[in-house]
């Protein structure tokens, strides 16, 4: 099953990879001044390059994942985290492209301080925070809901009736839980890192620049949460998949309180959501970072 979830993924990264593609050879040709535009391209391509790495280390640790089975699963649930933390960490690590002034240009520095939160759009920061909490959330349950295999590995489900007991595995309990958690903090670290990075860059010297200096900030640290939401989301999505089909194939009808069975249908169809939820983040993180500058470049043009 889990081959099955990496490849229906793999087909929709490609899509979406298509879309990336069309919208970069759509895109308007640059119209900020020369001191600016090189900046810009630098910003977009550090940007586009933290994505497509991602990518690729998504895809390399899915296929460790196939060719060594004795992992039982773990590094499909490890992997999304790693590989956006992984392009994070590639971003943070790429130094800047500063503007150039001439000898006798002055160079106005911004009296207001920036911190790592300064460009943060509420809205991808309050989605990166509940995808987050709802993600500890499903790893904890599933961790206190599971029960030990025969080599005492938190990774089953059972139920039992007077007459039977039924199992079932693989079911995402502690086995998985804890390095996912760890995969989670490493992840947030690098997010916050790579904010950091971002807004440490040092500014446009131009006070007329000021808005456009913001608008790169701001469009640089939407890539980064979007990343970060489509990382998690993919880990969560798989664990709430995996968990209510081990949770229906364990009930026993007749026997098991409702609930579980109403949970399985929950979790199974909250996991798919969640699965092509994240498809549709690192899409969008793939958009905007492509399209760093143009709102820019665009106000450029007008004035």
């Amino acid at each position: 099953m889990a081959g099955i979830m990496m490849g229906a993924y793999a087909l929709g990264i490609g899509a979406a990879a298509v879309v990336v593609w069309l919208a970069v050879h759509r895109r308007r040709g640059d119209a900020a001044r020369a001191g600016i535009r090189p900046v810009l391209h630098a910003a977009r391509r550090r940007a586009v390059i933290a994505v497509v790495f991602s990518t690729i280390v998504f895809i390399a640790g899915a296929l460790v994942g196939i060719a060594i089975p004795e992992m039982l699963g773990q590094s499909f649930a490890v992997t999304p985290l790693i590989a956006g933390a992984a392009g994070m960490l590639l971003y943070s690590a790429t130094p800047p492209r500063q503007i150039v002034l001439r000898a006798d240009e002055p160079r106005a520095a911004q009296l207001v301080p920036r911190s790592a939160l300064s460009a943060v759009p509420s809205r991808w920061a309050t989605g990166f925070l509940v995808t987050t909490v709802a993600f500890i959330a499903l790893v904890v349950f599933c961790g206190m809901t599971a029960d030990l295999d025969e080599q005492g590995r938190s990774r089953t489900i059972g139920f039992e009736s007077e007459e039977v007991s039924s199992w079932s595995s693989p079911y995402p309990g502690w086995f998985y839980g804890v390095p996912v958690l760890i995969a989670l903090v490493v992840l947030v670290a690098c997010t916050a890192i790579a904010l950091q990075r971002i807004s440490a860059t040092p500014a446009f010297p131009r006070p007329a620049d000021a808005v456009l200096d913001q608008l790169w900030r701001r469009r640089s640290v939407e890539v980064i949460l979007k990343l970060g939401i489509g990382a998690i989301l993919f880990s969560l999505g798989g664990i709430a998949a995996t968990a209510g089909m081990a949770m229906g194939n364990a009930v026993i009808a007749g026997s098991t309180p409702i609930l579980w069975s109403v949970m399985s249908g929950v979790l199974w169809i909250s996991g798919a959501v969640a699965l092509v939820l994240s498809i549709v983040s690192v899409t969008l993180a793939g958009l905007t970072a492509v399209t760093i500058g143009e709102a820019a470049t665009r106000m450029e043009s007008v004035r």
